[in-house]
């Protein structure tokens, strides 16, 4: 009976040892996976790039094995081998663009050439760089005051023209200034103390604290046109969410938050990111804690998709918000199996291969400029089959690996989300993979490695509005300083109710519209003049013996033409564009020519001139008509 009892207690040991081996095998395989990722991180490369070892037919994007030809890496020749040697091409040389500055320095032989004749020249071109440097503008307002006999009793009155609006008032800081800051550190990546030895060099000391209350106040200044790009992202019907963490210094735990603050100098708050893919426009938000509190409020009157990483936090919101379309990016599942090539080489790899041929078929859409409709179609034709594919080899091959091996958490992974990984392909509209708003957030990740921290919650918060305009310049393709001064100087005077325009993917549009009433403006001032001196021309010729009576018909003509251009507007436009026009005239400056409101002006009066100079046209052509009547119909023109 003992010896039964050491039997069964051996067998025991026995299960309990190849249990805690198998459990020892698999913590070693997990450190050893942890140990390769962390060497890879220090030392190896970042890309994600895989280029794969399997089969031609199963790469094939049409599952056809295509027939390659081999061609020979050498060439027989009967005494002996000789290597065919790639020929070396010549570097192209940079052609520098047209519209650069051009500075000439003409270099003469060093002999008399006064009997010579120069039969041509050689130009040689070389890029050169004049450093930034800084400027004072003065703004001078002459004081005027009347020069007749006044009343003693009565005050002198000083005429002086109104302070021109600024974007910060009383601020020693131009609207160029001040953009240029919130360019060099929020795209060029360069903390406020780098951008003072900037100013140093430059030969002025700006003190941080001042610096950062300009960075502040412009923040304050453009919340108004951030809030309006919330609006207009949260507005469209295909939304890409991530987030992002940022730290934040801590000097007390900020009001009406539910956690306590660590015991350490920085707390790790987060962006949270919105990007309308369609609508080339994203937005971040700070927030201190990575919970679903963020994404809920934002996300609660969205009606279309969203599609996500494997968060847990989407996940309540797909549950909390029916009228939410929730799905999943193919590129965090495809990044799970690229990690486990170190741990199972073959099923990484042939997984890989896979991946690639869908990414193949993206690619394919893309150059082919494909509609949604089209899309869709290729993507039930191509992609379809290889995603059922993938699905059903997971299923054969997961329970064959061990579940907490990385390839194993990579299969389990996709399974686990089969339906949602899978949803893009019901719509054209849809993108395979959340890269698009990764590589809007790669900024704010290269910017806190120099920076290293935000000073406050709320100085996070003003990173985020900060981040999230000049964002939407890079996907739109526009100089974010050109655009970020001139909305300064807009916005001073802009009305609210068109305060989209000012958006970067409107802006554009607005800026060709200024460009060509500007145009237009020039134009008809000019055929205008042509027109009027055309219709001078008998005025001369008949009256060269009277000039005060040509004076007079021509300052004649310049009256009836501002009639005309009145008439023209009362009768034929809006009459609030005619007011608009009266109301500005004794005010057209520099500021009122940058304004939207500046561009409808040169349109009324561009047209308006038009308008008259077709009147003289008819006046002319009936002036030439009564030929017998010439001098008479001039007079009274």
């Amino acid at each position: 009976m003992d010896g039964y009892i050491e039997i069964q207690e051996h067998r025991l040991l026995q299960v309990e040892y190849a249990t805690y081996k198998k459990e020892s095998n698999s913590r070693i395989e997990e450190l050893k996976f942890q140990l390769d990722n962390l060497k890879r991180m220090i030392f190896g490369a970042k890309s994600e790039r895989y280029i794969s070892n399997t089969s031609l037919d199963q790469l094939s994007l049409f599952g056809q094995i295509e027939e390659v030809q081999q061609v020979p890496a050498t060439t027989h020749v009967p005494a002996h081998d000789r290597k065919k040697g790639k020929r070396k091409e010549k570097p192209a040389r940079l052609v520098l663009p047209e519209h650069l500055e051009r500075e000439e320095q003409i270099i003469e032989p060093d002999m008399d050439t006064t009997d010579m004749v120069k039969i041509g020249e050689q130009r040689t071109e070389t890029l050169a760089y004049s450093p930034a440097k800084l400027t004072v503008r003065v703004i001078v307002r002459p004081k005027y005051v009347a020069t007749t006999d006044q009343d003693l009793s009565e005050p002198t009155v000083v005429q002086i023209a109104p302070m021109p609006k600024r974007f910060i008032d009383k601020c020693i800081a131009d609207e160029s200034l001040l953009s240029n800051i919130i360019i060099e550190k929020y795209v060029d990546h360069l903390p406020l103390y780098r951008i003072i030895g900037r100013m140093k060099r430059l030969g002025i000391t700006i003190p941080r604290s001042t610096m950062c209350g300009w960075m502040a106040q412009s923040a304050s200044k453009l919340e108004t046109l951030y809030n309006h790009l919330v609006e207009k992202v949260l507005s469209a019907s295909y939304l890409q969410v991530d987030e992002t963490r940022i730290e934040v210094q801590i000097k007390g735990p900020p009001k009406k938050l539910r956690f306590k603050p660590k015991k350490q100098k920085t707390h790790r708050g987060f962006y949270w990111g919105y990007h309308a893919v369609h609508e080339k426009l994203l937005f971040f938000e700070y927030h201190p804690v990575r919970t679903a509190d963020n994404p809920m409020k934002r996300l609660r009157n969205f009606i279309g998709t969203v599609q996500t990483d494997a968060y847990t936090v989407y996940d309540q919101i797909r549950n909390a918000y029916p009228g939410l379309t929730h799905y999943h990016c193919l590129n965090h599942a495809r990044r799970e199996f690229e990690k486990a090539l170190t741990n199972d080489a073959q099923r990484a790899d042939h997984a890989l291969g896979e991946f690639q041929i869908l990414y193949a078929i993206e690619r394919k859409a893309r150059e082919e400029n494909l509609d949604a409709q089209s899309i869709q179609d290729l993507r039930a034709q191509k992609s379809k089959p290889v995603l059922e594919r993938m699905f059903k080899w997971m299923e054969s091959e997961a329970p064959k690996v061990l579940p907490k091996s990385p390839i194993g958490k990579a299969m389990r992974y996709m399974l686990g989300r089969k339906e949602r990984m899978s949803h893009y392909l019901s719509d054209g509209n849809l993108l395979i993979d959340t890269n698009p708003i990764e590589n809007a957030i790669r900024p704010i990740a290269v910017g806190r490695k120099n920076y290293l921290f935000a000073g406050s919650h709320e100085a996070a918060q003003r990173g985020a509005i900060f981040y999230s305009l000049l964002a939407c310049c890079k996907m739109n393709e526009i100089d974010p300083l050109e655009w970020l001064t001139d909305i300064m100087q807009r916005l001073v005077h802009h009305p609210d109710n068109q305060i989209e325009l000012l958006l970067p993917h409107r802006w554009e549009k607005m800026k060709m519209e200024k460009r060509t009433a500007h145009l237009v403006f020039s134009q008809a001032i000019y055929d205008g003049y042509s027109r009027l001196s055309f219709i001078r021309a008998p005025l001369v010729v008949n009256c060269q013996s009277t000039p005060f009576c040509f004076l007079f018909l021509y300052s004649f003509q310049a009256f009836t033409s501002f009639l005309s251009c009145c008439a023209f507007s009362i009768l034929f436009f809006k009459p609030h564009r005619f007011r608009t026009l009266s109301s500005h005239s004794a005010t057209f400056n520099h500021e009122a020519c940058t304004g939207v409101r500046t561009t409808s002006i040169f349109f009324t009066i561009s047209r308006a001139l038009w308008a008259g100079m077709i009147s003289y046209k008819a006046l002319n052509l009936w002036a030439l008509k009564l030929s017998s009547t010439n001098v008479i119909l001039s007079a009274w023109l």
